[in-house]
C-alpha cells in the first residue's frame, strides 16, 4: 500500500529509512525529490503551519513531554528559514532580547481589554 505525503521532511529522512528498508522494518520504498527555491521556500511555510498545529495539541493536552518535541521541531523549521534569508540564529536571538528588554515578555499574562482613543 502506497501512502502519499507530499511534504518537506527532514535532511537524514533517507539515510533513515534506507536503513529500515534493508531491514524490514516498515517499508519497501519511498520516493523524493529536493524542492527548488522556491518551492522551499512555500514548503517550509507548509511546514510551519504543520508543526504550530501540533505544538497547539500537545499544549492543549498538557503534555510537557510532546510539547518540548513539537518546539524543537519549530525551531528547525525555523531555522530551514533562517538559512533561505541568510539570517542567523544569533541575530534572531538578539532581536528577541531587544524586544524583551523594550517591551517584556508574554510571562505574567497581562491581557489587553481595550484603548480609548482620541477622536
Amino acid at each position: 500500500m502506497k501512502k502519499i505525503y507530499n511534504k518537506l521532511i527532514r535532511d537524514k529522512f533517507v539515510d533513515i529509512y534506507t536503513n529500515d528498508i534493508k531491514n524490514s522494518i516498515t517499508m519497501t520504498g519511498f520516493e523524493s525529490h529536493y524542492l527548488s527555491n522556491d518551492e522551499m521556500r512555500q514548503a517550509l511555510k507548509d511546514k510551519l503551519r504543520e508543526e504550530i498545529n501540533e505544538v497547539l495539541v500537545s499544549y492543549d493536552d498538557e503534555d510537557t513531554e510532546k510539547l518540548t518535541e513539537e518546539l524543537a521541531d519549530v525551531v528547525e523549521v525555523m531555522k530551514g528559514m533562517l538559512f533561505r534569508f541568510g539570517i542567523s540564529f544569533d541575530d534572531v536571538l538578539l532581536a528577541a532580547e531587544t524586544k524583551r528588554k523594550e517591551k517584556g515578555g508574554f510571562e505574567t499574562g497581562l491581557f489587553l481589554e481595550s484603548i480609548d482613543y482620541k477622536d
